[in-house]
């Protein structure tokens, strides 16, 4: 029998794939966690040079002898601000020799610790705070990367479970850490395990449901993403210490692993491999817990029951200049949502205002961008795009004029920055996951997976140099810190407008030859008619109620 008549009569979504989605979306919750937990452990409070001989310095003002000694000691900068990074030596005159701090003090009125200043992270040292995040994001797509391959080499279920546990062990080892090497090493192998489970959990919630179930799956791990997001804020409101923060989010990995005995493995991963008899019994296992009944036959699969598509060489998109194009503009997409998403969540602890209040807007912010792709079938794939991508670049671009002719030191403007930052956030974010749906939907069937795979690799590189790009731009003596934004707002849009060339893909047959994916969505006239190349039908994603 085919596989997918099996997977009708066991249960399009029964008890065992429910239980399949709810692992997958702890454990993207718990990966969304991980990494919105650097905004705030990365923080590096307001600091001073500490006054040199006297044991007790704090940063807060002791007294009035306290303040004397701070004027005596600390220069201040153009802007009347103590200076960070330098001190005076000398008599009461201030006259003194400038000299470089060796200590600090800080503001412990909000995080009474974090990473930065548990490792001096000050002054020059402070460039190598978003490092860890460079470092993080690189593990990310290297994980992206291999954990793909050894999921088709050794199974969806295992690659899963493995990462779990090591994404729980790294967030152990940051949390002990004894110096920034250490950090940043176990940081890396967290983002790996990152890249690993947000592409594992996903086929494995995916290979085991009907072919019309599989938006349900997309959209729950979608939103369990944006759970875990909003989620961390509260954790980090009530545990400020940085290290007993990490702790927290670290341990939840190591409760999941006890989901091993109650979900099965991909059949369909096991059909490919030639295993018919290890998937004929976990069909049988689902079978019984969704109490439904299959046939009684001899042997339920043999070779013909997975679909084999041709294999088509990458190298022939060169031979379709129309799809070529199509790549290059979703390339460009990918790019613009990853340096534009990442840039802007790493960065969000810059804004002015309370970081929880901000962090938690920013993160519902994403829960309901995400939610939207619910109804995506109803509006389409192409509309939904453009019309993100132009929200983002005109919120964005409109920061330029706030910069230059308002008050920079209203309270107002700042409100409206942070605004329109969040707003710009909106749009990238419903693409984000809107692009994972689209982006192969428009490529034949045996390029699908590279044309998604070849997506997400652009996307993974411009992750990586976000936060490079925020710290290199964030201020600039005219623009001041909208640099960033006015970039990301250009990129949005040019794929706002560059946009409109794709194909929409929502309630059309996608393409099964290279011929087709030239032909998609293409109109011709036939018999003085205009027709489009593609006649209505479900979308691979398509949900029927």
């Amino acid at each position: 029998m085919e596989f997918d008549d099996v997977v009708r009569r066991v249960g399009e979504f029964g008890r065992i794939q429910l239980r399949t989605t709810i692992f997958s979306g702890l454990v993207t919750m718990s990966t969304a966690m991980q990494m919105m937990v650097t905004v705030f452990m990365q923080q590096l409070p307001t600091y001073r040079c500490a006054i040199p001989d006297l044991a007790n310095d704090t940063f807060g003002i002791q007294g009035t002898w306290h303040q004397h000694l701070i004027n005596q000691t600390i220069p201040v900068d153009e802007n009347g601000e103590y200076e960070g990074c330098l001190w005076r030596s000398g008599n009461d005159s201030g006259n003194g020799s400038v000299l470089p701090c060796k200590d600090w003090v800080y503001d412990t009125s909000v995080f009474p610790r974090t990473f930065p200043t548990e490792f001096g992270l000050f002054c020059d040292s402070s460039l190598l705070i978003n490092m860890v995040n460079v470092v993080y994001l690189a593990g990310v797509a290297v994980g992206a990367i291999v954990g793909g391959l050894a999921a088709d080499y050794i199974g969806r279920k295992w690659v899963s479970f493995i990462a779990c546990l090591i994404h729980g062990v790294g967030g152990l080892g940051a949390a002990f850490s004894p110096n920034y090497g250490a950090y940043v090493a176990f940081r890396f192998f967290v983002g790996s395990c990152h890249g690993i489970l947000n592409n594992s959990v996903v086929v494995l919630s995916m290979e085991f449901v009907s072919p019309r179930r599989r938006l349900v799956s997309v959209c729950t791990l979608a939103m369990s993403w944006g759970i875990g997001m909003v989620l961390t804020t509260p954790v980090a409101y009530l545990i400020r210490d940085w290290k007993y923060l990490q702790l927290a989010v670290a341990l939840p990995p190591f409760l999941y692993l006890g989901f091993w005995w109650v979900i099965p493995e991909s059949p369909r991963w096991l059909l490919s491999r030639g295993r018919y008899a290890e998937a004929e019994d976990i069909v049988k296992w689902a079978a019984r817990v969704n109490k439904k009944a299959i046939p009684e036959v001899d042997q339920l699969f043999n070779e013909h029951s997975l679909q084999i598509t041709p294999s088509l060489s990458p190298l022939k998109i060169f031979h379709a200049p129309r799809l070529m194009a199509r790549t290059a503009v979703m390339i460009f997409g990918w790019i613009t949502v990853a340096i534009s998403w990442y840039g802007l969540t790493l960065n969000q602890g810059s804004l002015d205002g309370d970081i929880f209040i901000n962090a938690l807007v920013l993160s519902v912010i994403d829960l309901i961008a995400y939610a939207s792709m619910f109804i995506i079938n109803k509006f389409g794939r192409r509309k939904t795009y453009c019309a993100g991508m132009m929200i983002s670049a005109l919120s964005m671009l409109t920061t330029i004029p706030v910069h230059f002719f308002a008050d920079r030191e209203s309270p107002s403007t700042r409100t409206a920055f942070t605004a329109l930052y969040t707003i710009g956030k909106l749009g990238v974010s419903g693409n984000f996951s809107l692009l994972f749906m689209w982006n192969g939907e428009f490529y034949p069937t045996a390029l699908r997976n590279f044309g998604l795979g070849l997506g997400c690799t652009f996307g993974r590189v411009a992750a990586i140099v976000s936060p490079v790009v925020m710290d290199l731009l964030g201020e600039h003596p005219v623009l001041g810190n909208t640099v960033p934004l006015i970039l990301f707002g250009c990129m949005a849009l040019f794929c706002a407008l560059s946009g409109i060339y794709l194909p929409e893909t929502a309630h059309k047959h996608l393409p099964e030859t290279l011929e087709d994916a030239q032909n998609f969505g293409v109109k011709r006239r036939k018999s003085g008619i205009n027709q489009d190349s593609n006649e209505n039908a479900p979308s691979t994603f398509e949900m029927v109620s």
